[in-house]
């Protein structure tokens, strides 16, 4: 046989290799959908993709919206779950020119869900971007979605300083605990409100070391000691809202006149209500955020700006992730714990284990 047909062979055969992922094929609750698979990989890559070995994803109340159908957008079915994570590049095709081998790489979020939930996949080089190896890998896993959210929420709505007041409910999430943290960093005080679970101490030791100035639960902002607690701030200038129902309505009625509510989240999934008056006589403004609209109406180089500000505080230490990390190989367990309330952690899986 010439070696103009051995070459011509040898660049015809497909090279496989198989990946674990968590995809559904139908909506409906994550614990039913979500099946964890074996599917095959090809590793001849056209011209613009990357071969990218997953290495930690966290598990959000996105992923849950998603897989049930209930989120903005619906995605294409069959999907893989998981809409954020960090990988490694371990092959790059032809014409790729922003990634190579090795960098580390993040998702960018969009409607175009890349499914994170896997150990190795083939993906265009423009559904995620590089960013530093100096950043613990855990924390490159978790910074898309959260911290990024608490960022925006205290940088696009109020013009704020050091000295003024916010409060917020969901305050031991991810998003409340980087609203801390962030809103320390600018002398910002927060009043923060949490639910009165069996770790409410824990929480509130948690919720003070990082720097929340009041942390109190849902009943006792509805009482006249609160009143007397907070009468000696300034009244907030801005109040952020993942829960809605009840919880809203009395952020609403805490803020100063002519304060917004920013809503980012529907946890309780009930309507938020705000009672006429304080529209027509207070001048509240109500709006909300939805991140995936910031991503896709900005620049990439107005992202990499949010993110640099990001990174700096996480290599400064004034940005703590917490987080509490499951192998992928005891998905369902992850699963779980995922959704048990009050965990005060983000779950992340370890896709390599």
């Amino acid at each position: 046989m010439n070696r103009f047909i051995v070459s011509s062979i040898s660049k015809g055969i497909r090279h496989y290799s198989t990946s674990k992922a968590v995809k559904y094929s139908q909506f409906g609750n994550a614990g039913q959908v979500l099946k964890v698979v074996q599917e095959e990989v090809n590793e001849n890559l056209q011209p613009q993709e990357v071969l990218i070995e997953m290495i930690h994803a966290p598990i959000n109340p996105v992923d849950f919206n998603l897989a049930s159908g209930t989120y903005g957008f619906q995605p294409k079915l069959p999907s893989v779950a998981g809409s954020e994570g960090v990988g490694v590049v371990k092959k790059v095709g032809s014409k790729v020119q922003q990634l190579k081998a090795n960098d580390l790489v993040v998702p960018v979020i969009s409607s175009q869900v890349v499914g994170t939930w896997r150990t190795k996949g083939v993906f265009n080089e423009k559904q995620f971007h590089k960013v530093p190896s100096d950043i613990p890998a855990e924390y490159l896993a978790s910074v898309s979605i959260n911290p990024t959210t608490a960022y925006r929420l205290l940088e696009d709505f109020v013009k704020l300083q050091a000295g003024d007041v916010i409060i917020q409910n969901a305050s031991s999430g991810m998003v409340g605990l980087s609203v801390i943290q962030m809103a320390k960093a600018k002398g910002v005080k927060t009043i923060n409100v949490i639910r009165n679970g069996a770790d409410h101490d824990e929480q509130v030791e948690l919720l003070k070391g990082l720097g929340g100035d009041i942390v109190v639960t849902e009943d006792y902002i509805r009482t006249q000691a609160f009143q007397k607690l907070i009468s000696d701030l300034p009244k907030p200038k801005l109040a952020l809202n993942a829960v809605g129902g009840l919880s809203a309505t009395e952020l609403a009625r805490i803020l100063a006149d002519n304060g917004t509510l920013v809503t980012y989240g529907g946890m309780s999934r009930e309507p938020v209500i705000i009672p006429t008056s304080h529209l027509i006589f207070r001048n509240i403004q109500s709006k909300g955020f939805w991140l995936n609209n910031w991503y896709s109406s900005h620049t990439e180089a107005e992202r990499q700006e949010m993110f640099d500000k990001i990174f700096t505080m996480i290599r400064s230490k004034s940005l703590k992730l917490y987080i509490e990390k499951h192998k992928f190989s005891d998905f369902e367990s992850a699963l779980i714990r995922s959704q048990e309330p009050g965990k005060g952690r983000k779950i992340l899986l370890d896709l390599q284990l």
